[in-house]
């Protein structure tokens, strides 16, 4: 038998508001594994500039779950926010053992995200890809197939039901874009240390090295350079380390090369307008290593001055693939 309410009709009001923020937010419940670095060798904990710190192969019976392609981690480690292929947030709490190791998730939330108008977005409106974060806590949002930013206002944690209660700005993006196709477009964002915006484009030519991308400031026409990728790699991600320089996630997932990560570092210096980026590899992550189609990735530096960096994975809601958010460390001589 349910109990009758007992509360004064002010004190269930109060409630009631403070509440709304999260009143399009879903709980849902994970199911997780913690996943080695390397199923054939589990003892192995390195790969090259890179100590693995734990990972987590994710899953939920949710069908809104999954197609995660952008991460942000909170600057003390205990909460991950991503944006989905949908149009859907996810957040989640980030636990971890006594020695600092990924070991778990909690408090998984689902919502959708809201366009200018305050509404869902919808059809090709909802692709989201990148992920960046203002020093006001602001949350920057780019779109694939609709070439769009939006800026979202958030002055606290990283929440999916915070966010699907904000109505965004629409931020200015290249006009260039206008050339491409949709899924050749913006893939990561990652806001600079002067407080502009960094794009990174998968580029309208396979075969081209240099893909496009642009720095984005207030009042100010984007500046194009270009960035140099990998062979049969694309860059899908991009996070700013504490000394301003920037790690760019790049992914292969071909038939000829099969499917691989890379992550390579690109000086602040060398973000000008008119530059080539280019910077040494500090890892490649490929079979028989835990490995997906990595597109996601964030970096923040924890309480002993260590630098931890999070990949996470877009399944593109495939059985055949799975949603991974793993864990490292960049060790001593890579900082």
């Amino acid at each position: 038998m349910k109990k009758p309410l007992t509360f004064r009709p002010i004190i269930l009001v109060l409630a009631l508001l403070l509440c709304a923020g999260d009143a399009d937010a879903n709980e849902i419940e994970l199911s997780y594994s913690r996943v080695p670095l390397n199923f054939e060798l589990p003892d192995q904990h390195t790969i090259d500039m890179l100590e693995y710190r734990g990972g987590l192969s994710i899953s939920a019976e949710d069908p809104q779950f999954g197609g995660l392609s952008s991460l942000l981690v909170s600057d003390d480690g205990k909460f991950m926010l991503a944006a989905s292929d949908k149009g859907m947030w996810f957040s989640a709490g980030l636990d971890y053992d006594e020695n600092g190791n990924l070991v778990g998730l909690s408090s998984a939330q689902l919502a959708p995200i809201n366009g200018p108008n305050g509404e869902p977005l919808t059809g090709r409106y909802r692709d989201a890809e990148g992920l960046a974060r203002a020093e006001d806590g602001a949350v920057f949002l780019a779109f694939e197939q609709h070439h769009w930013i939006l800026r979202f206002a958030l002055s606290g944690q990283l929440n999916a039901g915070h966010l699907t209660a904000a109505i965004p700005d629409l931020v200015t993006a290249p006009a260039e874009l206008a050339e491409f196709n949709g899924n050749a477009a913006m893939e990561a964002l990652v806001t600079l240390a002067d407080g502009g915006l960094l794009i990174l484009t998968e580029g309208l030519d396979n075969e081209r090295a240099n893909k496009p991308g642009w720095i984005v400031r207030d009042g100010a026409t984007a500046a194009r350079l270009e960035y140099h990728r990998a062979a049969r790699f694309r860059p899908t991600g991009a996070t700013r380390l504490a000394d301003g320089d920037i790690i760019v996630l790049e992914r292969r997932y071909t038939l000829i090369g099969g499917v691989a990560a890379l992550l390579r570092r690109v000086t602040k210096e060398s973000i000008q307008p008119g530059a080539r980026l280019d910077g040494p590899e500090l890892a490649r992550i490929a079979p028989p290593l835990t490995v997906d189609n990595m597109e996601g990735i964030a970096a923040r530096r924890n309480s002993a001055g260590r630098t931890l960096i999070y990949l996470l994975s877009d399944d593109n809601y495939s059985v055949l693939q799975r949603t991974l958010l793993l864990m490292f460390e960049l060790r001593d001589s890579a900082r």
